[in-house]
């Protein structure tokens, strides 16, 4: 049986063991690894290959790690693949050189690997939304539509507002006046509470949170983790966190949804480049969302609008289920039906069930990642299509959308003037060895039944 990875990284460290020990510590969380131990190599294995993602570490002499990231980050075919810099010394400059260069990530030196697992995801995302969006697109090519991603790109032109949070020991004021001067457009508030009403009110691209020691100030910034992390509009709003609690504090930190964890002693430059490195990551997704919006018109796009057509899932599942078996990566299918629209059909008409659809599959929209595949098949079936996840992670998703749906109230035409509410029933299925599009679709339909 084929072994399935989370995700294809290739480390490059002129240390033959410290890579080696690196590649290990991966391996076992899942990951896929290949090693170079030189300039030439690491860019060579880079084109040929395409790794979901790059490590750099040890490259002292000319070139050195920021001198490899570079031409990665200037060469037009490897530009969106994440480059993160190991065993960094953190230094002022070389954070400054790792912005302008456009590295996506740095790790300080004796960074612990439970710290590179944490932050590793986040990154690897943006590689699978960038291949997704490569093979959307061909699929809607070959249906008639041409969309290239390079012509959506949102020019953002204002600071990134942030919202700053300091309590306990944390000085609101100073942390405020550092952002402000390295660029960035902050706001401040001192009680988690009033925060997460404030994230409500305003659009920020990210927040950064100055903690204090002490149980009390602990579980205020994981509310206020938590608070953003469940709402479906805030949940990938990017959290920093700056913390001298120790391991276990930030061990409980990255699981309560903080993107990054930094000593409070870091210098402003050191937290203002993490927060631009998070909101450019935020923004480019954005960016991309226009682009696979893009590919859902014409034969592709369900007549409802908001959800593909069952043409284009057939031939988008069918592509992306290939991708899958070559690269021995994740695929879940998810199949919703939803009872309440032939008899909203029924009842009052096409238009109407028409109008409903369209409201359901706008909420699978927002409940699912912009490179997941929300598909119209049957009037009263959806499919969602999500690539390199588990069937365990997909099941979650779809108990999500099942509650949240169940939950909501839908407002028809005019004419219909009570509320409805929708019934709806779900099922999982993640690929297997000797699985095509029919039988993986099949089995996902099972479950739901």
């Amino acid at each position: 049986m084929q072994t399935r990875h989370i995700a294809y990284i290739l480390i490059g460290d002129p240390d033959p063991d410290r890579a080696l020990s690196l590649s290990d510590t991966l391996t076992r969380a899942g990951y896929r690894c290949i090693q170079a131990s030189d300039y030439n190599t690491v860019l060579g294995l880079v084109d040929k290959r395409r790794p979901d993602l790059v490590l750099l570490s040890g490259f002292t002499g000319a070139p050195t790690d920021m001198d490899i990231a570079g031409a990665l980050k200037s060469a037009s075919a490897t530009e969106n693949i994440p480059v993160v810099l190991l065993n960094s010394d953190m230094s002022d400059d070389t954070m400054a050189l790792g912005k302008e260069i456009g590295v996506d990530d740095i790790l300080p030196n004796g960074a612990s690997d439970g710290e590179i697992l944490t932050r590793l995801p986040r990154l690897i995302r943006s590689s699978v939304m960038f291949a997704e969006l490569a093979r959307r697109c061909d699929t809607a090519r070959d249906m008639g539509l041409d969309v290239d991603p390079r012509t959506y790109h949102r020019h953002y032109t204002d600071a990134p507002l942030v919202m700053a949070v300091a309590f306990g020991t944390g000085d609101l004021d100073g942390l405020g006046d550092a952002l402000d001067a390295s660029g960035l457009d902050c706001r401040r508030e001192a009680d988690p509470y009033k925060a997460a009403d404030r994230l409500h009110e305003e659009r920020f691209d990210a927040v950064v949170v100055a903690t204090g020691l002490g149980t009390n100030n602990l579980e205020r910034v994981q509310y206020l983790c938590s608070h953003i992390r469940s709402n479906p509009r805030l949940f990938n709003l990017p959290i920093l966190v700056l913390s001298d609690g120790g391991s276990e504090e930030m061990d409980a930190l990255y699981r309560g949804g903080a993107a990054i964890v930094l000593p409070s002693s870091s210098s402003a430059l050191r937290i203002a480049t993490y927060i631009h490195m998070l909101v450019a990551r935020q923004r480019q997704k954005w960016s991309l969302r226009d682009a696979f919006v893009a590919t859902r018109k014409g034969d592709a796009a369900d007549k409802c609008g908001k959800a593909y057509s069952a043409a284009f899932w057939d031939a988008h599942l069918a592509r992306d289920l290939k991708n899958a078996e070559e690269r021995g990566r994740n695929l879940s299918v998810a199949y919703i039906t939803v009872p309440t629209l032939p008899r909203i059909l029924e009842e009052y008409g096409e238009e109407n069930a028409d109008i409903l659809a369209q409201q359901l599959a706008d909420w699978m929209n927002g409940m699912t990642r912009i490179e997941d595949t929300v598909a119209r098949i049957r009037q009263d079936a959806f499919a969602i299509l999500l690539p390199d996840t588990s069937e365990y992670e997909a099941n979650r998703v779809v108990h999500r959308i099942i509650g949240i749906l169940h939950t909501s109230e839908f407002h028809l035409g005019e004419e219909v003037m009570q509320v409805i509410h929708a019934w709806v029933e779900g099922g999982v299925a993640g690929l297997q060895a000797g699985d095509n599009p029919a039988s993986l679709l099949d089995r996902a339909r099972a479950a739901a039944l």
